[in-house]
């Protein structure tokens, strides 16, 4: 009789000490108490439960480890947040601890830079002295008019929203539907900017921040609209200043804006030798121009700019390649080549 209770008692110890429960340890939630995180979700668990129960999951990945089970989050949980876990017999909720506040984040700059940009303007980028949270965005960003009127759908809102890895510049897409002709949104909504008026982008101060706090004050874009940029890139048309002398800058005049993402992964100095020279390179003149140092001293000789034929304008035009074609007027032939290079020389005359 009591070896009948003995183990009656430690089954009950058992199944106590097996009870499932979540933690939050290094920016991953840590459950215990389940063998498998099969069936396992995490989401947001703030709201009534209705709004809770509507939510879609947090994204990331589950994985068994020693006798617990382990979700790493695909972004960075966000500071003083309640999240839940569903899927163990009882829903377990886990709370975030607010950040400590070092540095507030800000708006560190928009791009394009300059203000008078074409009418068919492609992107904006928004870039964030620290690391934001996703979701949402669309709500903290907008357009107005030169009467203050805020544009109703300027943007092509996705759901995953267009970060970099570290989450510190957000891409916002103005909607290729208001800019292309003779297309429906265009036809309904019209443009979003019309060549002639003004506008401005504003960026609200009460956007939520990973720390728990806001941004905590707008910040606001002027706009001009010029006449639509709507040719492909021709880099024979750029003009290229070679360095003076063998510890000076190369420098490269585009004539209009490009796109500072894209620019920033597209341009590479062939050397003397055939290889890459290594150095620093940076956009100049609001994205019209760009400048290359290298890392040691220039050799007398022929180089090349090797052009990626990706690169694209402010307005979505590639080398060789418009973002919308007339097919009343048929651009050139496209460039079916990765790159073009530019000749140049050092220390010749």
């Amino acid at each position: 009789m009591r070896t009948t209770s003995l183990l009656l008692l430690l089954t009950f110890i058992s199944a106590a000490k097996a009870a499932p429960t979540a933690t939050v340890a290094e920016g991953k939630i840590i459950v215990t108490g389940v063998a498998s995180p099969k069936g396992l979700s995490v989401v947001v668990a703030e709201g009534t439960e209705a709004d809770i129960a509507v939510r879609p999951p947090v994204a990331g990945e589950w994985k068994a480890d020693e006798g617990k089970v382990v979700f790493t989050p695909k972004y960075p949980l966000k500071a003083g947040t309640t999240y839940r876990v569903i899927g163990t017999a009882s829903p377990l909720d886990v709370h975030t601890p607010k950040a400590e506040r070092s540095k507030p984040t800000v708006v560190t700059h928009i791009y394009p830079s300059a203000t008078e940009l074409p009418e068919n303007v492609l992107r904006f980028y928004i870039e964030f002295s620290q690391s934001m949270p996703r979701g949402d965005s669309y709500r903290y960003v907008r357009l107005l008019s030169e009467n203050g009127k805020a544009d109703p759908l300027p943007f092509v809102e996705l759901d995953q929203e267009l970060w970099n890895a570290d989450q510190t510049r957000l891409t916002l897409l103005i909607d290729p539907g208001r800019i292309k002709k003779e297309v429906k949104p265009r036809i309904d909504l019209g443009p979003v900017f019309r060549q002639g008026n003004k506008y401005t982008l504003v960026v609200s101060g009460k956007w939520p921040t990973l720390d728990g706090g806001t941004l905590g004050k707008d910040v606001s874009k002027a706009i001009t609209a010029t006449a639509p940029q709507s040719a492909g890139i021709d880099p024979k048309n750029w003009k290229i200043t070679p360095p003076t002398d063998t510890d000076a800058s190369l420098r490269v005049s585009f004539g209009y804006p490009l796109d500072y993402v894209i620019l920033s992964r597209s341009l590479t100095v062939i050397g003397t030798d055939g290889l890459p020279v290594t150095g620093s390179a940076e956009p100049t003149d609001a994205e019209k121009g760009w400048r290359f140092q290298p890392a040691g001293r220039w050799s007398p000789g022929g180089y090349h700019l090797r052009v990626d034929t990706g690169l694209e304008d402010v307005s979505g035009n590639a080398v060789g390649r418009p973002f919308e074609v007339d097919l009343a007027h048929p651009p050139p032939k496209e460039i079916k080549a990765r790159h073009v290079e530019l000749p140049f020389t050092v220390g010749r005359r």
